[in-house]
């Protein structure tokens, strides 16, 4: 007699980063599947895993853990229509439109061999049932990934994040101690339980500027190499915070340490902040869809773009970033155009671009309204930026 698991209701999603999804009751096979793959979990697969998605599906992290056969077996079919529908990684940026470090998409090789293994009968490839237990190796996803930071603060101390908890953002004023101003180089958040955290942003509170992004798949959000930012005596930092409940973890803390790196010395140049922004907020009509706002700045000096951190707002569909230089060239920067806000991500360009002064840039999001009320939006994108006259090189990770 074949041994069946019977797979209903409410699941996790199956690669990449983790979020829930519904699943039609569907009966998977775990005995006596016709093979007709070579693609196997303990070679092509988990190394697939370990790089885009053992950052949320391990024990005790967003969503199901896939670190073993086991594990991952019973979800093969909705790994490939997560991964066919585009839902999982949710990385956001259209490819050719911008190089990112930090980029979570599976190429075309990593879709192809995960098909093929979900399709073939999704083999384990081990000699010994006992083997379909062992878990892959699993990177470290807590602790400081830089070493000891310089300062450590403590965000959100007292937050808890219930199971039930609809996404929500909220913000959290933090006072950085500093007895005299220091030059930031790099920071990371640590949370105290990733379950209930979406993302983390980072803001120098007087200035409104952005500093840097935490999220699962991106732990340390550095400055340019060379550059960076400086704190002022008793600077205060603002946080924003994404929270989602997660039901099978009950309640979880929300908190989360965060760790500030400096520089010895002052580095050889300051990181520029640029933002693009509607000048007022935007009202889209229940029902209304496409709905198209643009913003745009010109830049006064030259200068070399090395990340980008877009916040459309709620109901935005996709945002797009463009360099129009004087002599009328244009450059896609970036285009999200699937655009998830529960999901948001920054962009750290893989070399830096520059531009040159005179060069406009332009921030185009659309937005869709299925509710029953207008949506007031006001999309901003932050761009973190140093002189030209560095040295293109790679990013500090």
């Amino acid at each position: 007699m074949r041994n069946r698991t019977t797979i209903a209701g409410v699941a996790a999603a199956a690669i990449g980063l983790g979020s829930y999804l519904m699943l039609r009751p569907e009966i998977v096979e775990t005995r006596h599947v016709p093979i007709t793959t070579k693609i196997v979990f303990n070679r092509e697969i988990a190394q697939i895993f370990q790089k885009k998605c053992f950052q949320c599906h391990t024990d005790g992290n967003v969503s199901v853990p896939l670190t073993t056969y086991k594990e991952a077996r019973p979800w093969a079919v909705a790994i490939k229509e997560e991964i066919l529908e585009r839902k999982m990684p949710p990385w956001g940026a259209a490819s050719g439109y911008g190089h990112f470090a930090n980029d979570m998409s599976l190429t075309g090789r990593e879709i192809s061999l995960i098909l093929s293994w979900a399709d073939g009968g999704a083999p384990s490839g081990v000699l010994l049932v006992d083997e379909d237990k062992q878990p892959v190796y699993v990177p470290s996803l807590t602790g400081w990934e830089h070493g000891e930071p310089d300062v450590v603060l403590k965000v959100a101390a007292d937050k808890k994040v219930a199971p039930d908890a609809p996404y929500r953002v909220e913000r959290f004023d933090v006072a950085t101690g500093l007895k005299s101003a220091k030059w930031l180089r790099s920071l990371q958040l640590d949370p105290a339980d990733r379950r209930g955290i979406r993302y983390a942003a980072i803001y120098e509170a007087r200035s409104g500027r952005w500093l840097g992004t935490w999220t699962p798949t991106s732990k340390v959000s550095p400055m340019p190499a060379g550059a960076g930012v400086q704190l002022a005596a008793g600077a205060r930092l603002s946080v924003e915070v994404g929270y989602k409940g997660n039901v099978e973890a009950g309640e979880v803390p929300g908190s989360g340490d965060l760790g500030l790196y400096f520089y010895e010395k002052a580095p050889s140049q300051p990181a520029q902040s640029i933002e693009i922004a509607s000048a007022a907020a935007v009202n889209v009509a229940p029902a209304k869809t496409g709905e198209r706002v643009r913003a745009q700045t010109t830049i006064k000096a030259a200068t070399t773009v090395a990340s980008i951190w877009p916040r459309p707002g709620q109901g935005a569909r996709s945002v797009e970033v463009t360099a129009i230089r004087p002599d009328g060239v244009v450059d896609p920067m970036l285009w999200v155009n699937n655009y998830r806000a529960d999901w948001p991500s920054a962009y750290i360009l893989k070399e830096p671009v520059s531009l040159p002064a005179g060069t406009r840039l332009v921030m185009t999001a659309y937005y869709d309204n299925a509710t029953d009320a207008a949506i007031a939006a006001r999309p901003a994108v932050s761009i973190t930026a140093v002189p030209p006259s560095r040295p293109a090189a790679t990013l500090e990770r």
